[in-house]
């Protein structure tokens, strides 16, 4: 019976830590014949592990299913739609502007997290207009 040796790439990370966490960690090591690599590379393994399908961290390379991207391309719709309804409003009824601005304010929340992930051109000229509207 053969087996493979897999050698894994490894690489030196450096970072801050607080005391007395440092401190207690190595104690801790030492006390029970622990590697501290093997430590911190095991607990980077469980975080990613638990953390993969995180929503908020858009720096993570999410692993997403094909039909993400109709839920994507729906808000997108969504949200030029919204815009659009309430700018023509605003515009319709100059004299009632006011009125109309919580709509806008409440369309932005929602048009902002879509907009950063797609930079649609569409939705930018919308926002110009929005910008445009709020003076």
């Amino acid at each position: 019976m053969w087996s493979a040796v897999v050698a894994m790439a490894s690489r030196t990370k450096y970072f801050r830590g607080t005391e007395p966490n440092l401190t207690a960690f190595e104690i801790f090591c030492k006390a029970h014949g622990l590697d501290q690599s093997e430590v911190i590379n095991s607990l980077v393994t469980k975080f990613l592990k638990e953390n993969e399908n995180q929503e908020t961290l858009d720096a993570y390379p999410m692993q997403r299913d094909h039909t993400y991207a109709i839920f994507e391309k729906a808000a997108l719709i969504a949200a030029k739609s919204e815009l659009a309804r309430v700018l023509d409003l605003m515009e319709r009824n100059q004299d009632r502007k006011e009125l109309f601005q919580l709509d806008l304010v409440k369309a932005l929340r929602v048009v902002e997290p879509i907009y950063k992930k797609s930079l649609d051109p569409e939705l930018a000229a919308l926002l110009k207009k929005t910008e445009a509207q709020l003076q």
